[in-house]
């Protein structure tokens, strides 16, 4: 009789640790599905905060990293990605800290080819023929140095823009980034992005003797680190003459609605979890307006 009822116990036992290793490996595999997926870095600069996530096309496209040698440091002047076929850059990004944001040189006007550029993918100033050479990185943006200012005046920095909406509301958004560029408050870096778009749909026309497209609208996507936290805000622009006053705030825009008009990933290299509540949203009492 002792025998009997120790086989059932055993028995008993059995099929309770067989039921138990089936429900914990159920339950395994249901938080495997339930974990964070893995980052994204895929076409990605690594350690570069500030760079889009590049097309993945090296055909068309070219990235172009511009640095300089400052105080006895190599220093990432500014970076984009160059469309060969239509010679226009489809965004330029830099970063501004203590470092890259003193202004500390005027205004150079070395206009000049960029040595990274093929011959036969640039642009000459008859593609801007009826508009102005309008930076994308400004003039103003980068005065650290003479060669970071030089810099920006290389052709494949440019696009066809109208006098009225670069030397005026353009002009105005820029003076209020370099503010904030040197806004020690509000950032330890800013990393900023500007382009023209180049999308098929979104160009105006296409000039000159290479037909270089000009652009419909014009945009900026800014993100603030200081210390552990983040900050962002965008901007979309219709390529046209405005009134003033300017509204700059009325043009504001999340990130996320930006990357939703231009197709363009802005800072993929944040942590999702960062990434995700930070380009949602942006409140404009969070940044400093001036010469609106």
């Amino acid at each position: 009789m002792f025998m009997v009822r120790t086989r059932i116990h055993l028995k008993f036992i059995a099929g309770s640790v067989l039921l138990l290793a089936i429900f914990f490996s159920a339950c395994s595999d249901d938080y495997k599905q339930e974990e964070e997926p893995k980052e994204d870095l895929t076409n990605t600069v690594p350690g570069r905060l500030e760079i889009p996530r590049l097309t993945g096309d090296t055909v068309t496209y070219k990235f172009i990293d511009h640095m300089v040698t400052y105080q006895g440091k190599t220093v990432h002047n500014y970076s984009m990605e160059y469309n060969l076929s239509l010679r226009h850059t489809r965004w330029v990004a830099f970063t501004a800290c203590g470092l890259t944001a003193a202004d500390q040189v005027t205004r150079t006007n070395a206009w000049d080819d960029d040595p990274q550029v093929p011959e036969d993918k640039r642009t000459e100033r008859a593609d801007y023929s009826g508009y102005d050479r309008g930076h994308l990185v400004a003039s103003n943006d980068r005065r650290y140095c003479r060669e970071a200012n030089e810099q920006t005046f290389y052709y494949s920095n440019m696009s066809p823009q109208l006098s009225d909406f670069n030397q005026k509301i353009w002009q105005k958004l820029e003076e209020n980034v370099k503010e904030w560029m040197q806004d020690e408050t509000l950032r330890d870096t800013l990393y900023v992005v500007k382009g023209g778009t180049i999308r098929e749909d979104q160009v105006l026309k296409y000039n000159g003797p290479h037909s270089v497209p000009v652009p419909k609208y014009y945009f900026m996507a800014v993100l603030a680190k200081k210390g552990g936290s983040y900050k962002s805000i965008a901007f979309w622009l219709e390529h046209k003459k405005y009134s003033e006053p300017y509204d700059l705030q009325g043009k504001a825009i999340s990130v996320d609605e930006l990357e939703e008009k231009t197709g363009i990933d802005f800072f993929p290299a944040l942590l999702d979890a960062v990434e995700r509540p930070t380009e949602a949203v942006y409140c404009l009492d969070d940044w400093t307006w001036k010469n609106r």
